[in-house]
C-alpha cells in the first residue's frame, strides 16, 4: 500500500514539475529551446595586494671643502691737506651820476582842406499809372434747368389658372366618404398699384448780377519835407604840450673792494680696534637609517559564491506511465558551495626611518660657538673734517647823483572852430493812398424749381370671385378607390409691367449781358530827385609832440681784490689692510636618498552571479540558428589569430544571439592539408580564440562550448590526396555557431 501510494504521489510531483516540459500553444514551422534557466555568472577581476609599498632609505654623507678668504684687519680711511684759497686784483666801474632822459618839443602844424556837406538828402516823386479795363459778356440764369414727369401706365395681361371645384379624394368600397360643399373666394385679378404724377413747383427769385467789378484807384500823398540846423566843424579841437624838466638828488653807497672769503684748518681722523667673528668649519649632519619592517599574512578571496542549480534525478520514478524514462524524474534544487582561493601577503608593519644628529662639536662648553674663528680690526671711530674760518670784506664809500623824478608833459586843450548851416531833411517820403471804387450791379429775375415733379402711389384692389367646391370631410375606411379631382379653368388679369415715369430734363434760360472788369490794377512810378550838397572849407590841424634824448651815466673806475678759487681740501686715501685665512665649508650636507618599492599586487578572477536562473522553460529561436551558421572568418593558413575583420564579423552577426541569454557552440573546421592531428589541433584553436574573445566581451564562459573538428567535416571532395583548388579549400576551411540547450 505505501508502495502504491508513493508511486501516485510521484507521479502528481512529475506531472506538476513538467506540466510545461512542453511549449504552449507551439506554431508549426518554429523552433524552441528547452532549458533550464542557467544562472547568468559574469567575470570580475579582483586586485589583491599580497606585498604592501615601502621606502628604501640609503644615507650620502656629508662632503666639505676647504678656501681661503680675506678679511680686512684694518679699514680704508681717509687723511685731509688744505690746499689755500687764489686771489686776484679786478678793474670795476662805479657809477657816479646814472642815466637820464630829456624831452625835446616838436611843434604841430595846420593844413586847410575842402569837404562837400550834404544840405538836402536825394528822394524819390511818385506818378500814378491808372488802371486799365475791359468789357466781356458773361451768361445769366434767368430760368434754372429743371424736369418734368409722364406717367408710363402699367400693362395688365390676362392668364388662364386651374381652379380646384372638387379636391381629390378616396372611395372605399364599404363606408362611402361624406362631402359638403363650400364657398371659397379666389382671386380673379391681383391687387397692383398705379402711380400719378404730381408736377414740380416754381417760384421767382430776384436775383443781383455785378455789371461791372469793383475797383480801386491810386492818388499821390506827397513827401513832407522840414529845415534843421547842422553844426559843421571847420577846425577840430587841438592841444598843445608844455615840458616840465626832471628833478635829481645826491646820494652814498658802499663799494666792495675786497670780496668776504673763508679759510680752512684741518682736524685729523682718530683710530679704535675691534675684535670680529668668522665661519672657521662648518659641520654637516649625521643620520643613520632605520629599515622597514614587515609582517606575513594571508587572504582569503572568494572567486565564485555558494549558489545552487535544478538537477534531474538519475533513475525515473516507479511505476512510470510514460514511454519517455526522462518524464517521470525528480527535479532537486542541489547546492553548489562557494569557491575561495588563499593568497599569502606581506603587510608593512613600520616604513623606513632617518634619524640626524646635528653635526657641530658636542663636547665644547658652547654649542653656539661651534666652528667658529676671531680675529682684530683697525677702523676709523672718527673721520678728518675741515674747519671753516671767515675772512670779511673790505668796502669804500662813494657818491653818485639820482634821477628823482623823470621828465615829462603837460598838455594845454585848445577847442575846436565850429559854423552853423542849415540842412533840409526829408521827414517822411512821398507814398500813395488806395480810393476803393464800388462794383456795379443789377437785379435780375429769374424762376427757380423749388420742389422737383414726383409720382403719387394709387392703390388698386384686387378682384375677387367666390366659387364653391365640394371638400371631404370623412374618409373611407375601407377599400380605398381614389377619386381624381374636379378643376375648372378660369382668366383673371395680372399687371405684365407695373406703371413707372419717365423724366423730361427742361433745360435752364440764360440771358447775356456785359459788365466792365479792371484788367491792370493802378500802380505808382518813382522818380528819382538828387541829393543836394554845398562846400566847406576846414583846417586841420597836427598836435604838438616830444622827443625822448637819453643822458648817459657818468661812471668812475676802481679796483677790488676778488677771491677766484675757494681755499679747499685734498682727500689723501688710505687703503685698507687685509690677512688671509682658511675656512671649511660644508658642500653638502649629508642627505637620505629615497626609493620607493612598488606594492606587489596580484588579480584574481571571480565570477559573480548577474542573473539568477529558474526551472525548466522554453524559448522560441531562430530555426536556422539551430542548424550551423558560417562566421565569414578568412583564416591565414596555419594561424589562430583574430584579424580585425573577423572581430567585426563576431560583433555583427554572434554579439546579437548572445545578447539573448541562450547558449553557443562555436565550430571550427580546417581543410584537408597537414596532418590530421595538427589540422584538429589548429581548429580547436581557431575555435578557443573565438572563445577568448567572446569572454572579453563579458559573454560567461558557462554559456560558450567551443569544438575543433579538424578535416573531420569535409563539405566537399577535397580529402586527403585529392587535387583541389585553393577556393575549394577555403571552403573547408570554416567557423561556425549554433544554438544549444543549456542542460
Amino acid at each position: 500500500m505505501k508502495k502504491v501510494l508513493l508511486t501516485f504521489l510521484s507521479f502528481v510531483v512529475c506531472t506538476f514539475a513538467f506540466a510545461q516540459d512542453l511549449p504552449t500553444n507551439p506554431e508549426p514551422g518554429k523552433c524552441y529551446k528547452r532549458c533550464v534557466t542557467p544562472d547568468v555568472w559574469v567575470n570580475q577581476d579582483v586586485t589583491v595586494q599580497v606585498a604592501p609599498a615601502y621606502k628604501k632609505l640609503k644615507v650620502v654623507p656629508a662632503q666639505y671643502r676647504t678656501e681661503n678668504e680675506e678679511f680686512v684687519v684694518q679699514s680704508a680711511g681717509q687723511e685731509l691737506s688744505v690746499v689755500p684759497a687764489k686771489y686776484e686784483t679786478q678793474t670795476f666801474e662805479v657809477v657816479t651820476q646814472e642815466a637820464s632822459q630829456r624831452l625835446e618839443k616838436i611843434a604841430g602844424s595846420t593844413d586847410t582842406t575842402t569837404e562837400e556837406m550834404l544840405t538836402q538828402e536825394g528822394y524819390q516823386e511818385l506818378t500814378v499809372v491808372p488802371a486799365k479795363y475791359a468789357t466781356e459778356n458773361f451768361e445769366v440764369v434767368s430760368n434754372d434747368a429743371g424736369q418734368s414727369l409722364s406717367v408710363i401706365p402699367a400693362k395688365l395681361g390676362t392668364e388662364s389658372f386651374e381652379v380646384v371645384v372638387q379636391e381629390a379624394s378616396q372611395r372605399l368600397e364599404v363606408v362611402p366618404a361624406q362631402y359638403e360643399t363650400r364657398t371659397e373666394t379666389v382671386v380673379v385679378q391681383a391687387a397692383y398699384t398705379k402711380l400719378e404724377t404730381v408736377p414740380a413747383q416754381y417760384e421767382t427769385r430776384t436775383e443781383t448780377v455785378v455789371v461791372n467789378s469793383g475797383g480801386q484807384r491810386l492818388e499821390v500823398v506827397p513827401a513832407k519835407w522840414a529845415t534843421e540846423n547842422v553844426e559843421v566843424v571847420v577846425q577840430p579841437a587841438s592841444s598843445r604840450v608844455e615840458i616840465v624838466p626832471a628833478q635829481y638828488s645826491t646820494e652814498s653807497f658802499e663799494v666792495v673792494v675786497q670780496e668776504a672769503s673763508q679759510r680752512l684748518e684741518v682736524i685729523p681722523a682718530k683710530w679704535g680696534t675691534e675684535t670680529l667673528s668668522y665661519k672657521k668649519q662648518e659641520f654637516g649632519s649625521t643620520l643613520s637609517i632605520v629599515p622597514a619592517k614587515f609582517t606575513s599574512g594571508y587572504q582569503t578571496i572568494e572567486v565564485k559564491p555558494a549558489t545552487a542549480k535544478w538537477g534531474m534525478s538519475d533513475t525515473p520514478a516507479a511505476d512510470c506511465q510514460s514511454n519517455d524514462p526522462n518524464d517521470c524524474r525528480y527535479w532537486c534544487y542541489k547546492n553548489i558551495p562557494a569557491q575561495n582561493i588563499t593568497v599569502n601577503t606581506t603587510e608593512l608593519a613600520s616604513d623606513a626611518q632617518v634619524i640626524t644628529k646635528p653635526g657641530c662639536d658636542q663636547g665644547s662648553n658652547n654649542a653656539a660657538d661651534c666652528g667658529m674663528g676671531t680675529y682684530t680690526r683697525r677702523v676709523v671711530q672718527t673721520p678728518a673734517t675741515t674747519r671753516v674760518i671767515d675772512i670779511p670784506a673790505v668796502t669804500k664809500t662813494v657818491k653818485k647823483t639820482v634821477m628823482t623824478t623823470p621828465p615829462t608833459t603837460r598838455v594845454v586843450e585848445i577847442p575846436a572852430v565850429t559854423k552853423t548851416i542849415k540842412k533840409t531833411v526829408l521827414v517822411s517820403p512821398a507814398t500813395t493812398r488806395v480810393i476803393d471804387i464800388p462794383a456795379v450791379t443789377k437785379e435780375v429775375k429769374r424762376t427757380v424749381m423749388v420742389t422737383p415733379p414726383t409720382t403719387r402711389v394709387v392703390n388698386v384692389p384686387a378682384v375677387t370671385n367666390e366659387v364653391k367646391r365640394t371638400v371631404m370631410v370623412t374618409p373611407p375606411t375601407t377599400r380605398v378607390v381614389e377619386i381624381p379631382a374636379v378643376t375648372k379653368t378660369m382668366k383673371r388679369t395680372v399687371v405684365v409691367e407695373p406703371a413707372t415715369t419717365r423724366v423730361s430734363e427742361i433745360p435752364a434760360v440764360t440771358k447775356t449781358m456785359k459788365r466792365t472788369v479792371m484788367v491792370t490794377p493802378p500802380t505808382t512810378r518813382a522818380i528819382d530827385v538828387p541829393a543836394k550838397t554845398t562846400t566847406i572849407r576846414k583846417t586841420i590841424i597836427t598836435p604838438e609832440s616830444t622827443r625822448v634824448v637819453s643822458i648817459p651815466a657818468t661812471t668812475t673806475t676802481m679796483k677790488r681784490t676778488v677771491m677766484v678759487t675757494p681755499p679747499t681740501t685734498r682727500v689723501i686715501e688710505v687703503p685698507q689692510k687685509t690677512t688671509t685665512l682658511k675656512r671649511t665649508l660644508l658642500a653638502s650636507d649629508a642627505r637620505v636618498e629615497e626609493v620607493t618599492v612598488p606594492a606587489v599586487t596580484k588579480t584574481v578572477t571571480k565570477e559573480v552571479l548577474q542573473t539568477k536562473g529558474g526551472l525548466t522553460s522554453w524559448a522560441e529561436v531562430d530555426c536556422k540558428l539551430v542548424e550551423y551558421n558560417d562566421l565569414n572568418i578568412n583564416w591565414n593558413l596555419g594561424s589562430a589569430t583574430l584579424t580585425g575583420a573577423a572581430k567585426a564579423e563576431i560583433d555583427a552577426k554572434l554579439l546579437p544571439v548572445l545578447a539573448n541569454g541562450v547558449s553557443v557552440e562555436i565550430a571550427s573546421h580546417t581543410d584537408s592539408r597537414g596532418s590530421k592531428e595538427s589540422n584538429r589541433s589548429l581548429s580547436e584553436r581557431r575555435a578557443q580564440a573565438v572563445t577568448n574573445y567572446l569572454i572579453s566581451k563579458g559573454i560567461n564562459s558557462s554559456r560558450i562550448v567551443s569544438n575543433g573538428f579538424g578535416e573531420s567535416r569535409l563539405t566537399n571532395r577535397c580529402s586527403d590526396g585529392v587535387s583541389c583548388t585553393e577556393r575549394e579549400h577555403l571552403a573547408n576551411r570554416r567557423t561556425q555557431f549554433r544554438v544549444i540547450d543549456a542542460n
